[in-house]
């Protein structure tokens, strides 16, 4: 019996080759976008899980409020001081580590290779608390002596070409803890490659102990680094937070008190992040706690939520034509009624026709998977290997898909088919598929889905398109941004590296500074957080930052170092000033009073998420680190290279990186332009489907209408007329789909471009765009092969039964 259904089904699935096509080319996009999404998916929610401590493995987190503005502050770090203290006054914490590093660089040098890379710095139990493989070295060992440095394999093959290289020595150039130790660090392992799947990634491990030699913070405020600890499994976590609080209570008094003395008395708490929540909620990041990158479960909903719709799409299309397709069969069902067939016999034959269908969709699918993946890799910043799709949890799910979707794509035309009178089917006077309520109700689904789609490409565009073009109040064009890097003589090779490029025609302009973050600032009456910025007299003429009121630095006035700041509109709608010039200013606890020279219009320090916050900027004694240089563009490659010769004539051991400022301030939206590009292609797929179905579609209702349009143009009916009578019925649906699916996309996408604090408005062209778009589309689609139906000779259609 299954032969047998196998055969016919396969007989009427070969008969109609452009209703097949069409059915296998849409499950196969839609399944590979399923697969797809769930591997995502999948590698979002794997992040950490490898860690053999979990699920006792926590990160320590602290929130701060502060009595200033009251805001509270949640973030992944402590300071340096918190993990000891608590691990040696609470029994039920079994191991602990800190780490530091995510975004902090050194230049590692051996022999003659060196490198920048990014090293954590951690306590020697590291190995204990993590679950890291070492192929070389023994994990109570390796971080032993101050001086002990472990290797990945990938750095450990970039500089020696081979694993086996304990005992080998490594240079930290101009680095302020190598300086104090005085010897070369000693190579004692080698670990595996973190994870792809890993939320802490590093080059190299060096001890902790070891940056604390320039570097040793005991302050129960900080909170910069990250400390990981492991409890013991019947530990209670509420009750090791409530002795987290009560040591810092105890410990930390007497900073406190001496806090008070100056209005900063925050409010601390500490709390516990288990490890594998970290990746989807990372928490304040600050580039030092050892966190490499964060993402949020939305993405991962989204994507799901994006692929399913697109799959319940190519079923739609599946279930219409079945159904528009079921007339031409009804003989075929009165036959099998009329001599005896079941229905369950009939639905068991379509149903295994729909699953020839969805099987040929699947296997498409994968073979589309493997072609893909690499692309799909680099726009979602993934590592997924096609291996992974035959895990055991990926291969259930996909059975599972499969199922429904089967089910699902033929269950309904199946019953509905079956359930003919055998009378009326011999007879052709079935028509239930005439009021089509069913079909129409999903068509107008499917047009609302690509018409959202299509207001969210738009808007993402048009957004994304502001981001580029918007004004930042300063010109980041053309500027090329380098750093002296380690512990240099920053006075000394800034002006040797100024002397040299003032005589290029190539570099126009160069400037010096170094950004510091945020602080409090008290002026008058009013005191609140400003962010700070160290530059010199050709900072604003570099970056093109337009000055309001007031003066510049300047050499003339050799004051300006210890005695003058340049403040930006925000600061000054901050601070409530009417007349700003002249107002002195205290940056700190411990600063001292500074006047206010000048006066710069507001510029953006970060991404348009932010609104532009009060900024302080000051000379100080001595030069920045940051290097901001202004290049001709029209010789920006012989510019390149006078830097570059520069940089290497007066730091020859140090390595030279540089990036321009546009593509800095790109990366802030990095995320954002990979969604825009995600969107746009699941909206050209849902489009391609849409399409696919109404030409599938329109090419049976033609049929199943030949004599009806024969008669209408032997009675004397324009071609004009007939494709008019078939195009119009889809273009109503088109408008029903308009009036749901663009009001649902104006809310959602404008709850998105809340996330900016600087976005665009949705304009009504978006949504004319939009109709004109998809009115386009079903015209194009739909009118294609109603001009052929109108064009048939109508005495061919009308002269056989």
């Amino acid at each position: 019996m299954i032969v047998n259904y196998l055969k016919i089904g396969l007989r009427n699935v070969l008969k109609e080759r452009v209703n097949t096509w069409i059915n296998v080319f849409g499950m196969t996009l839609s399944i590979a976008s399923v697969i797809l999404a769930i591997l995502y998916v999948q590698d979002e929610f794997s992040f950490d899980q490898f860690h053999s401590n979990n699920p006792n493995l926590y990160r320590v987190t602290t929130s701060l409020v502060t009595t200033r503005d009251g805001k509270r502050e949640l973030t992944g770090g402590t300071g340096q001081v918190q993990g000891p203290v608590f691990k040696a006054n609470i029994p039920e914490i079994k191991g602990i580590t800190r780490v530091m590093g995510g975004k902090i660089y050194s230049d590692v040098r051996a022999g003659n290779s060196a490198f920048r890379m990014r090293p954590l710095y951690v306590d020697d139990r590291f190995f204990n608390v993590f679950t890291f493989d070492l192929i070389r070295g023994d994990k109570g060992r390796v971080l032993r002596d101050i001086n002990s440095v472990v290797l990945t394999e990938k750095t450990a093959l970039r500089f020696f070409n081979s694993v086996d290289v304990v005992g080998k020595l490594l240079q930290l150039d101009a680095d302020p803890s190598a300086d104090r130790l005085g010897k070369p660090l000693v190579v004692s392992g080698v670990v595996q490659d973190p994870p792809a799947n890993s939320s802490i990634q590093f080059e190299l491990l060096l001890p902790l102990r070891f940056m604390q030699l320039a570097f040793d913070d005991t302050n129960w405020l900080s909170s910069y680094l990250g400390t990981f600890v492991v409890l013991h499994p019947d530990a209670n976590r509420h009750t090791v937070i409530r002795k987290f609080n009560s040591i810092y209570k105890r410990f930390a008094a007497g900073q406190l008190a001496k806090n008070q003395l100056v209005s900063f008395d925050p409010k601390i708490e500490y709390g516990l992040q288990s490890m594998t929540d970290i990746h989807l909620n990372p928490l304040e990041i600050s580039g030092e706690d050892g966190i490499d990158r964060g993402s949020k479960p939305i993405y991962s909903y989204l994507t799901l939520a994006v692929a399913t719709l697109i799959l319940l799409m190519a079923c739609i299309n599946f279930i219409n034509l079945s159904l528009a397709g079921s007339i031409r069969r009804t003989k075929e069902v009165g036959v099998r009624k009329a001599t005896g067939g079941a229905r369950y016999q009939l639905m068991s034959q379509f149903l295994t026709e729909s699953s020839i269908v969805c099987l040929a969709g699947f296997t498409g699918a994968l073979a589309l998977v493997y072609l893909i993946l690499p692309g799909f890799n680099m726009l979602s910043d993934k590592q997924i290997t096609f291996s992974m799709v035959f895990g055991s949890r990926i291969l259930l799910i996909l059975a599972i898909v499969f199922l429904i979707n089967m089910a699902g794509a033929g269950l309904y035309p199946a019953w509905v088919i079956s359930k003919m009178s055998p009378i009326k089917a011999l007879y052709h006077r079935n028509h239930s598929a005439g009021k089509a309520y069913f079909s129409k109700g999903f068509i107008v689904f499917q047009f609302s889905l690509t018409v959202f789609l299509l207001v969210a490409t738009l808007v993402f565009q048009a957004q994304m398109k502001f981001i580029e073009t918007k004004y930042l109040g300063y010109n980041a064009d053309q500027i090329v941004f380098t750093r002296i890097p380690g512990n240099r003589d920053l006075e000394r090779l800034g002006g040797l590296l100024k002397s040299k490029l003032a005589a290029e025609t190539s570099v126009r302009n160069i400037s010096f500074g170094e950004e510091y973050g945020k602080n409090a600032v008290k002026i008058g009456a009013q005191e609140f957080s400003s962010r700070l910025r160290k530059i010199d007299e050709n900072h604003l003429a570099v970056l093109g930052i337009t000055l309001k009121a007031g003066r510049n630095f300047s050499a003339a006035f050799p004051s300006d170092k210890l005695n003058g700041v340049i403040v930006n509109e925000a600061f000054v709608k901050a601070a409530g000033l009417q007349r700003p010039l002249g107002q002195t200013l205290q940056i700190g606890s411990e600063g001292s009073g500074t006047a206010i020279i000048g006066v710069v219009k507001d510029f953006h320090f970060g991404s348009l998420k932010e609104r532009i916050e009060p900024v302080v900027l000051f000379m100080g004694e001595t030069t920045g680190a940051g290097i901001w240089i202004k290049i001709d563009p029209l010789r920006q490659k012989e510019a390149l290279a006078v830097i570059q010769n520069a940089f290497k004539t007066v730091m020859p051991e140090a390595v030279y990186e540089y990036h321009f400022m546009d593509e800095l301030n790109a990366r802030e939206y990095d995320r954002e332009q990979r969604w825009q590009h995600m969107i746009r292609i699941a909206s050209g797929i849902s489009m391609l489907i849409c399409c696919m179905g109404l030409f599938g579609l329109i090419s049976l209702l033609a049929r199943q209408r030949v004599k009806e349009i024969g008669i209408r143009k032997v009675l004397g009916a324009s071609v004009q007329s007939v494709v008019v009578l078939l195009t119009f019925d889809f273009v109503k649906l088109i408008f029903v789909a308009v009036a749901v699916a663009c009001p649902t996309g104006y809310v959602v996408m404008n709850k998105w471009l809340l996330t900016f604090a600087y976005h665009i408005e949705i304009q009504w062209w978006v949504f004319a765009w939009t109709v004109f778009g998809a009115v386009l589309m079903v015209t194009v689609t739909v009118g294609f092969q109603s001009i052929k139906a109108a064009l048939a000779d109508p005495v061919k259609s009308l002269k056989t039964e």
